[in-house]
């Protein structure tokens, strides 16, 4: 059993619930106890870090400082935003005298580099062997062919996050073929979906998503994977808008990485949060005999 601290974010604790219950029990499945930051605040997202560069470290170094306090030296986000707030946050820190000046003046004592900072994906490869995750194993995905999305964040930028191939990332696909899942070759695996902008850019967000999808659809795809709660809902929430302005029924279901995985590993549906997907996978999962 490992103790690692917990970021869930505002996305887990609000749209990407589903999200944050099935990382939960993965872990548990993994030996993993994750130990939720008390009191935690809001990473700043996009906003903080488009506005006030400063302000920006210094949210994700209050949550730093928590962890510290906690007497963990490792913290895990599930989201590739926070992921990278935080990641960022800890490598400004430990690189940049200024910036680290400023984030100790605003907490009063010395700036919290010692925690280490990991994706869910990276927390779950680097703890755990492919052949410890297939262990687990009591349903295997046989069948499913599944397009693993990583989005932007999740391997971006390579010189803070140092984590698999940044343009063609093969973490996620494996821990996929581990449960059972066939995972499909196809070229947008980590291209941008328009995440931040699915409110003030609408049409970017359209045009970038309806790519993600008809590539996915190209490569014979029956879901696509993901890691993200906004590609997720870029995906997912408007799949219906692109396919009726592409004149294409994609019928995609967009399912979080642990989702699955948890389906592998026995866990009922209910309980992993697959009726608040808006594309319903129950069809393709029935049609596999996984539910």
């Amino acid at each position: 059993m490992i103790n690692v601290a917990y970021y869930p974010g505002c996305s887990l604790k609000g749209m990407a619930s589903e999200y944050d219950k099935s990382s939960r029990i993965v872990c548990s499945h993994l030996g993993i106890k994750l130990h939720e930051i008390k009191n935690w605040n809001c990473c700043g997202a996009t906003s903080a870090h488009s506005l006030n560069h400063n302000l920006d470290i210094s949210l994700s170094a209050r949550n730093l400082d928590i962890v510290k306090s906690m007497n963990l030296d490792h913290v895990t986000s599930p989201c590739p935003g926070c992921f990278s707030r935080l990641k960022g946050s800890s490598f400004e820190m430990r690189n940049n005298t200024a910036v680290r000046n400023t984030v100790e003046k605003f907490l009063g004592r010395s700036a919290p580099v010692e925690p280490e900072v990991s994706s869910m994906v990276q927390l779950i490869v680097e703890n755990n062997s492919m052949k410890e995750i297939a262990s687990h194993v009591v349903k295997p995905l046989n069948g499913l062919k599944a397009a693993v999305y990583y989005g932007c964040l999740l391997t971006r930028p390579k010189k803070i996050v140092g984590f698999d191939d940044p343009e063609k990332p093969m973490s996620l696909d494996f821990i996929m073929q581990s449960v059972g899942a066939e995972t499909v070759t196809w070229g947008c695996k980590a291209e941008c979906c328009g995440g931040g902008y699915s409110v003030s850019e609408t049409d970017i967000v359209m045009d970038l998503s309806s790519r993600i999808l008809e590539s996915a659809h190209q490569s014979g795809a029956e879901a696509i994977v993901v890691a993200c709660p906004l590609c997720q809902a870029n995906l997912d929430t408007r799949q219906k808008a692109i396919s009726e302005k592409q004149g294409i029924k994609y019928n995609l279901p967009v399912i979080y990485f642990t989702q699955l995985m948890g389906l592998a590993y026995g866990d009922k549906s209910s309980s992993l949060g697959f009726r608040r997907l808006f594309i319903s996978p129950f069809k393709l999962l029935k049609s596999k005999g996984l539910i």
